[in-house]
């Protein structure tokens, strides 16, 4: 069954940054939920726009989770800190983070459930169960997802260890047989803790109230076919509801024909007053004008593709200029998204 959010085909065309109520009422429902995983093209800017998600719900109080499936440490760094291991470690007010390990992943899995201590770990059987899981198709992504999950139905004092937990995904090639895995997993086993605990998974990110997909787009070509390929393809496939797309790196002051009519007519009627009163030569302000109104034409093209092709609100997120890379391009975005200083 495909997922969708209730808002439909006319918030996403109602949801960029120029329409206040509208990205209000779809950042919320994105962080309303219980996990969140933000995923596109690589280069898109999706570590960041995880990174200043967990702020903006931080912000309001939330206990974040930030996980990091890549384990380049991109996640960990948006957010101000070095590259991080296996547990979590807080690194921003109300943020944690951690990195994803399969094999760690799958040490505390014989740990918890088969009562398998770390010092066994060269045992026969233990050998034989690491050869079934990096040699069976599916399973290191089943140890990917089944530690998410985890972590979603982790308890301390008998209230949730996370209110939200988002997850910077692998490349969009890598992330939908990760989302898929549960449902493969099931398709081999009949019965016993193994599928229990495959249905669990599977039932979590297949959830829309619990689970949500945020994909990442560039205003380009390829960035947005791709973004439009995933859209379709969570939904169809792997049973994940998409809740936005983020238009990241956007320009969103027109400059207007009339903008550089006026620049023209300096020019040439003017040129050394202009020249003057600019500091410079007139000629590289044409040309900056000129690239800056086809760079917003651009992205206004791609950004009405993407709306005609989903049907979740599209969030553009203005490009960041003269913002050191790290904590304050994340906090500049935290800032943009979520409408207020982070």
């Amino acid at each position: 069954m495909f997922q969708t959010l209730a808002s439909g085909a006319a918030a996403g065309r109602e949801g960029d940054l120029s329409s206040g109520g509208a990205r209000g009422d779809a950042l919320e429902s994105l962080l309303a939920r219980r996990i969140l995983f933000v995923a596109g093209k690589g280069g898109t800017g999706k570590s960041t726009i995880a990174a200043a998600l967990a702020l903006i719900a931080a912000g309001s109080g939330r206990r974040v989770l930030c996980v990091d499936v890549d384990v380049k440490g991109d996640l960990a760094r948006a957010l101000g800190a070095e590259p991080v291991g296996f547990q979590p470690r807080l690194v921003q007010p109300g943020v944690s983070v951690l990195a994803l390990l399969p094999e760690e992943s799958l040490s505390e899995y014989l740990r918890i459930w088969f009562k398998v201590p770390r010092v066994a770990r060269l045992t026969p059987l233990v050998r034989v169960l690491d050869f079934v899981a990096t040699g069976v198709p599916g399973t290191r992504e089943m140890l990917t997802t089944g530690k998410i999950a985890y972590e979603e139905r982790r308890e301390e004092r008998g209230r949730p260890t996370w209110d939200l937990i988002v997850v910077d995904s692998p490349a969009s090639g890598h992330l939908l047989p990760q989302l898929s895995a549960a449902r493969s997993m099931m398709e081999l086993t009949r019965g016993g803790i193994i599928r229990s605990q495959t249905e669990w998974v599977d039932q979590t990110l297949t959830d829309p109230r619990r689970t949500l997909l945020a994909i990442c787009a560039l205003p380009e070509e390829m960035p947005v076919a791709e973004a439009i390929e995933l859209h379709d393809r969570a939904q169809a496939e792997a049973h994940v509801a998409v809740g936005a797309c983020f238009l990241n790196s956007t320009l969103p002051v027109p400059v207007t024909p009339r903008d550089t009519g006026v620049l023209e007519a300096l020019a040439s009627g003017h040129a050394q007053a202009a020249a003057a009163r600019l500091g410079g030569q007139l000629g590289p302000v044409l040309e900056g004008a000129a690239i800056a109104r086809r760079l917003h034409d651009g992205d206004r093209r791609h950004a009405s593709r993407l709306r005609a092709h989903m049907r979740v609100p599209v969030l553009e997120v203005p490009r960041q200029v003269g913002t050191a890379p790290g904590l304050e391009t994340t906090r500049a975005v935290a800032a943009a998204v979520g409408g207020s200083a982070v």
